[in-house]
C-alpha cells in the first residue's frame, strides 16, 4: 500500500537519525517514518509537513489555523497513492474541500481527528464549513472515546466511518533513564506550551505554600518549588514558581525524571489534548496529577496509576498535590504502575497495529 501522510507540524528531513528528535518529527530515507516502523514491509509511506513560504506559514498558522500550500503541492500527485492520512483537520480541512467540488478521485481519505474538527464546535459558520468538508471523508480516526458524542450531534455521516483508537506512545524513547529525584531543590512539574490551566495550578500552589508557611516554623525551606517548562513567563510573579520556554526533549526526560511529581491542569473540552504529555510521564515512572477531562480519563484509572481532580478546582487539586507531596511512597507506587499500564496498554505499537487494521477496511 502506498501511503501519503500530511502532518500538522514540520519534520526533519535527514540523512540519519538526528539527535533528540522524536521518530514523528524527522523522515530519514530508507527507514519507516514513526509508527509505520512497526509494520509490515508492503508499505510505502511519504511525509508532507507544513512548511511553505514565511510569510504564508504565519498567515496559515496565526490566522486560518488551517494549511493551504501543504495540500496544493501533493494535489498532481495524489493519484499515485492508495490512502492520504491528514493527521488533523488544520491538514486535511483543503483536501476534503478539493474532494467536495472536484471529486474523490481513487484514493481513500483518513482524518486523524485530534481537536474535534474545529475545537468541537456545534454552531456557526466553522460548523457549517466543517460539515460539508467532513461529508467527504472516508475515516475518521480519534483518540478519545466521548468524540462519538459529538459526531452523532454534529457530524452523524461519520460514525459508521470512525473509529476510536487510543493513543500510543513510543515505549523504546521514553524509558527511565535512572536519573534521581531532586531532593536538594525539589520541584513539582508541569509541562505543556498551550492550552495549560496555568491559573487553577497557581491558584492551588499558592494555597499549598501558604498552608505551609502557616504550620511550619522552619518556612519554606524544603518545600517544593512549582516549575513550568513550556511556559515562558506569567503575568505576575509567583514565589517558588520557575518559567522555562522550549527544551530539547533529552533534557525534558531528564526534567521529569527529577521532578517530585508531575501535574497535568487541564479545562474540559470534548477532543483529544493533553495525552502524550500524560503517557510520557507514565512511562518515566513519575505520578501524576491530571484533570479529570475527557481526553485523558481513558488512560488512566484514579488512585491506582494517576490521581484526578475535578478540572479548574484549584482546592482540589491543592488537596491531591499536598497528598503527594506527604506520601512519598504513594508517589513511588503511582509512578510504578503507571509505567507499567502504558507499557501494557498504551503503547506506540499497539496503537500502530490497530491504525494499520482500520486502513486495511477502509482502503480495500
Amino acid at each position: 500500500m502506498k501511503i501519503l501522510m500530511l502532518v500538522n507540524w514540520k519534520v526533519a528531513y535527514e540523512n540519519q537519525i538526528p539527535e533528540g528528535k522524536q521518530p514523528p518529527d524527522y523522515v530519514v530515507p530508507g527507514q519507516k517514518y514513526w509508527f509505520f516502523r512497526y509494520l509490515s514491509d508492503d508499505i510505502s509511506v511519504d511525509v508532507v509537513d507544513i512548511r511553505s513560504f514565511p510569510w504564508l506559514e504565519q498567515f496559515e498558522k496565526e490566522k486560518i489555523r488551517f494549511y493551504i500550500w501543504q495540500t496544493l503541492k501533493v494535489l498532481p500527485k495524489l493519484n499515485q497513492y492508495d490512502l492520504v492520512l491528514s493527521h488533523g483537520m488544520q491538514s486535511g480541512i483543503v483536501l476534503c474541500l478539493w474532494r467536495r467540488l472536484f471529486g474523490h478521485g481513487k484514493y481513500k481519505h483518513i482524518v486523524f481527528d485530534i481537536g474535534g474538527f474545529n475545537s468541537a464546535k456545534e454552531e456557526g459558520k466553522a460548523l457549517k464549513l466543517m460539515q460539508f468538508a467532513s461529508k467527504s471523508l472516508d475515516g475518521v480516526i480519534y483518540h478519545t472515546k466521548s468524540q462519538i458524542t459529538y459526531y452523532e450531534k454534529c457530524h452523524p455521516w461519520l460514525l459508521s466511518k470512525s473509529r476510536y483508537i487510543a493513543f500510543g506512545t513510543d515505549a523504546e524513547y521514553f524509558q527511565p533513564t535512572g536519573t534521581p529525584i531532586e531532593k536538594e531543590n525539589p520541584y513539582i512539574l508541569c509541562v505543556g506550551y498551550n492550552k495549560r490551566d496555568w491559573d487553577t495550578l497557581l491558584q492551588a500552589y499558592e494555597k499549598l505554600r501558604n498552608l505551609q508557611k502557616g504550620r511550619n516554623q522552619d518556612g519554606l525551606a524544603d518545600f517544593p518549588k512549582l516549575k513550568l517548562i513550556g511556559k515562558e513567563k506569567l503575568d505576575r510573579k509567583y514565589d517558588g514558581v520557575e518559567t522555562v520556554g522550549f527544551i530539547p526533549v533529552t533534557q525534558l526526560i531528564k526534567e521529569i525524571e527529577k521532578a517530585t511529581f508531575c501535574v497535568l491542569p487541564l479545562q474540559s473540552f470534548n477532543y483529544s489534548f493533553g495525552q502524550m504529555t500524560l503517557l510520557q510521564q507514565m512511562l518515566l515512572k513519575k505520578a501524576v496529577i491530571a484533570a479529570n477531562v475527557p481526553s485523558l480519563r481513558d488512560y488512566v484509572t484514579d488512585g491506582q496509576d494517576c490521581l484526578l481532580y475535578e478540572p479548574e478546582n484549584a482546592e482540589e487539586l491543592a488537596e491531591q498535590m499536598e497528598r503527594l507531596i506527604q506520601d512519598p511512597k504513594l508517589a513511588e507506587k503511582l509512578g510504578e504502575n503507571a509505567m507499567n499500564s502504558v507499557r501494557e496498554k498504551w503503547n506506540e505499537k499497539r496503537m500502530a497495529q490497530d491504525i494499520w487494521e482500520f486502513c486495511r477496511e477502509i482502503v480495500g
